[in-house]
């Protein structure tokens, strides 16, 4: 099976482990989130039979059962926006559920087998992805580290500051080069992945000295160093590609670039924050 083949195991990953793990950690924080919780059973399972049954009028009509519950992870995200008092650690976490929304839509129109544009057949697919990993995960993992930072009272606080916000505004400029707007798609991918592997190093620098009990400061270090090895891949693969320098392929970006990004940074890191959490 070729990297591209198996996308949709990535998406039913993070359909399964990631975002009830992510749900886990950031509490449920009002209304909105308890309901995230209580509707995740019935909308994961809808979310992965779309996902695993071959393209069928089936898989486009469960697929919008998803979509709700992501529509209803942006109504939490706004709900915390608006209490974060500015925090931008706080507005991360916030926007990552705000972001997943967007996934829930590609879903749809992945599912649904509708023509967006000129796009290749994978691209549906693989924005979904990115939106359910990049666009929720990360910045939520990047506001837990934020909070730790905060707490610290560390003079890398400025940096802290410059970094998230380029994982807040990464994941919409990468949609847009998505979208057509080739001019901004490589230099979208570099701040994406440049505020990203900022934090992680910023985690390992002054965070991890924070975290009680080995399993977690394993874990988080595990994270930040498969952040940073697959956002310099992802660097690589934006930014040589359309110079026409074969740096890496797309089926090996999405081999290497996923498997560090996935189960590396996301998975430990999800898994990491949930032990801290205990």
């Amino acid at each position: 099976m070729t990297a591209l083949a198996a996308l949709p195991l990535a998406l039913v990953f993070a359909i399964l482990v990631c975002v009830p793990l992510a749900l886990r950690a950031t509490g449920p924080g009002g209304s909105t989130g308890r309901l995230l919780i209580a509707a995740y059973p019935i909308a994961a399972v809808a979310g992965i039979f779309s996902t695993v049954l071959p393209a069928s009028v089936l898989a486009a009509a469960i697929a919008p059962v998803w979509l709700a519950f992501t529509l209803v992870a942006a109504l939490h995200g706004l709900t915390r926006a608006f209490g974060d008092r500015g925090r931008i650690e706080e507005l991360c976490i916030a926007v990552g559920f705000m972001y997943l929304a967007i996934g829930g839509g590609w879903v749809v129109l992945w599912r649904s087998g509708i023509a967006v544009m000129d796009f290749a057949e994978h691209v549906p697919l693989l924005t979904a992805i990115h939106f359910h990993y990049a666009g929720f995960v990360s910045p939520i993992l990047v506001g837990f580290n934020g909070r730790e930072l905060r707490a610290a009272g560390t003079r890398l606080w400025p940096v802290y500051v410059g970094a998230a916000s380029l994982v807040i505004v990464g994941p919409a400029l990468v949609a847009l080069g998505i979208a057509g707007v080739r001019t901004i798609e490589a230099p979208a991918a570099a701040i994406l992945a440049a505020g990203t592997a900022a934090v992680a190093l910023l985690a390992l620098a002054a965070v991890l000295q924070r975290v009680q009990g080995v399993l977690a400061r394993v874990l988080l270090a595990v994270s930040s160093a498969a952040a940073i090895v697959a956002m310099t891949l992802a660097t690589l693969y934006a930014v040589a590609n359309p110079l026409g320098i074969s740096a890496i392929g797309l089926d090996d970006m999405v081999r290497w670039h996923g498997t560090f990004n996935a189960l590396g940074y996301v998975f430990c890191g999800l898994l990491g924050w949930n032990v801290r959490r205990t």
